[in-house]
C-alpha cells in the first residue's frame, strides 16, 4: 500500500493544480482506480486474517448512492445503463459501511464487465414483508454465466477471466456478506444476464465490534 499511497498523493496534487475538465475526469478516475487497488489490498488482508464488521447504523440507500458515484465514470460503464432503483424510505440497518460498499463496487463492476454496450445494470432493493431482512438485487442484461461455472464462482481463486483477475473479489464479497449474518446467491441466464441477490438482517450479531456514530463512507 505504500506506494499506491505515494500515487494517490501525486495525483490528489495534480487535481488540484488542474482546471482542464477532461483531464480532470482523466485523473479522477486514475484516483478511483487506485482505490479500488487500495481496498482490494484491503480485502486480501482481511480474507487471510478476517476481522469482524465495524457495525453503526447506515443509510443503505444512501451508501448505494455513494457507491455509484464512485464507479459512475468507470470507463466499463461507457454507453452503458447503470440505474439505481433503491428506495430512499428502506430502513436504517447496522452494519460496515466499507465493507458492503466493496461488496456492491465489486458485483456491480462484474456486471458492467459482463454486459455489452447498450446494456443495462441495475440495484434495487426492499425490505422484505414478515422478516426483519433487506434484500439488494444486482441484475445485468450481460452474458451469463454457464451452469457449470455457476457453483465455483465464490471458491477462493477461482477466475475465468484469464489473467485479469485475482478471483478473489467474489470470495471476499461472500465472506463479508455472512459476516453481517446475511447471504447471497446468484441467478444466471447465458446470453440473458445475471442477478444477484444480498439479503441482510436489519439487526445484527451483537458480538461484532460496534461503533456508535452513523458511518460515513470511507474510500
Amino acid at each position: 500500500n505504500n506506494p499506491l499511497l505515494g500515487m494517490l498523493s501525486h495525483l490528489e496534487l495534480e487535481l488540484k493544480e488542474t482546471h482542464d475538465p477532461e483531464r480532470r475526469q482523466e485523473i479522477e478516475q486514475c484516483i478511483a482506480g487506485a482505490r479500488r487497488i487500495s481496498s482490494t489490498l484491503r480485502g486480501l488482508v482481511d480474507y487471510a486474517r478476517p476481522t469482524p464488521p465495524v457495525l453503526s447504523r447506515i443509510s443503505l440507500s444512501r451508501l448505494i448512492a455513494d457507491t455509484l458515484i464512485l464507479i459512475e465514470h468507470q470507463p466499463m460503464l461507457r454507453n452503458k445503463l447503470l440505474c439505481n432503483r433503491v428506495p430512499s424510505d428502506l430502513p436504517h440497518i447496522r452494519a460496515d459501511a466499507n465493507q458492503l460498499s466493496q461488496v456492491f463496487m465489486n458485483l456491480l463492476l462484474n456486471a458492467a464487465e459482463a454486459t455489452p454496450e447498450g446494456g443495462t445494470i441495475s440495484i434495487s432493493a426492499n425490505q422484505l414483508t414478515f422478516v426483519d431482512n433487506i434484500e439488494i438485487r444486482i441484475t445485468d442484461t450481460g452474458s451469463g454465466i454457464p451452469p457449470d461455472v455457476l457453483p465455483h464462482i465464490f471458491k477462493p481463486f477461482f477466475t475465468t477471466k484469464r489473467g485479469k483477475g485475482t478471483g478473489l473479489g467474489l470470495s471476499i464479497s461472500h465472506a463479508y456478506i455472512r459476516s453481517h449474518n446475511g447471504d447471497i446467491r446468484v441467478d444466471s441466464v447465458v446470453n440473458h444476464g445475471t442477478t444477484v441477490t444480498i439479503t441482510l438482517p436489519l439487526h445484527t450479531n451483537a458480538n461484532a465490534e460496534e461503533s456508535k456514530d452513523e458511518s460515513q463512507m470511507v474510500v
